[in-house]
């Protein structure tokens, strides 16, 4: 990795950035000079997260910070994007990366319950996430040529379908139709909207069940073609990296797939 710090100055959000893909990202933004609020649900993982993110960015304790908020709740998104300017005087992107898997029933056997949940936290969750930040882009005055983004998050699981998702299938096809349409509504203002649709990953939850079903990594592992799994910082982190920075400023409402070739 470079050791650029092409990203000082901006400051970023990233939900669910706790651990997982998250977590690579926060990571790696900061290394690039960002300053990043992470968020979490459930705020015991919070404290240990933020002290292994400092360690693992080697970054100052005040470059990144941690807030306890559901995604889901409009109160809590207007809170976070609220807390990150008085945390670092304005906000320059968010990633949208918190999110419910479901329960991996067959559709017919998928409760209403779990399915609505599944779309409220993936879809209504990006939505909420999108709104307030687009909200604080404005109120910040954006305009043509300012370099303002929002990464949404999708999944190879959209091309390469499987048993057992289909409402995780259709929350992922769904936030690629609202970063199309608002990349659309705000191209003109500044504001980029892209998405990151992400393979299989080295998180922790993925060793967990690979090691627990050493058949699926085997599957899992012959999907990818560059012939390993995502690394969270390495892959994902510098796509994000790279869709916050100036690099990246003709790029808009794209799909930009991190994926090792699991989709082709």
């Amino acid at each position: 990795m470079s050791n650029s710090k092409d990203l000082s100055g901006k400051v970023v959000i990233v939900t669910g950035g706790t651990m997982g893909i998250g977590f690579g990202m926060a990571t790696r933004l900061a290394k690039h000079g960002a300053s990043v609020v992470i968020t979490s649900r459930n705020s015991d993982s919070g404290a240990a997260a933020l002290t292994r993110l400092r360690e693992a960015a080697g970054c100052e304790p005040g470059q990144v910070a941690y807030l306890q908020m559901d995604i889901t709740s409009e109160g809590d998104n207007e809170r976070l994007v609220a807390f990150a300017v008085k945390s670092y005087g304005r906000l320059d992107a968010i990633i949208n990366n918190a999110v419910f898997p479901g329960d991996f029933q067959l559709l017919a056997d998928e409760s209403l319950e779990s399915f609505e949940r599944v779309m409220r936290t993936n879809v209504t969750g990006t939505y909420l996430g999108m709104r307030f930040a687009i909200r604080q882009f404005l109120a910040q005055g954006a305009k043509t040529g300012d370099n303002y983004s929002i990464i949404n998050i999708s999944s190879g699981a959209t091309r390469d379908t499987g048993l057992r998702m289909a409402p995780y299938i259709a929350s992922k096809l769904a936030v690629e139709g609202l970063t199309q349409a608002a990349a659309l509504e705000y191209g003109r203002q500044g504001i980029r909207i892209n998405t990151l649709l992400f393979g299989v990953f080295e998180t922790e939850k993925a060793q967990q069940m690979h090691a627990a079903m050493p058949a699926f990594l085997e599957k899992n592992a012959a999907k990818h073609h560059v012939g390993r799994l995502g690394d969270p910082e390495h892959d994902a982190g510098e796509a994000a990296a790279y869709l916050i920075s100036d690099r990246s400023s003709f790029v808009t409402g794209a799909t930009l797939r991190i994926d090792g070739g699991m989709c082709l």
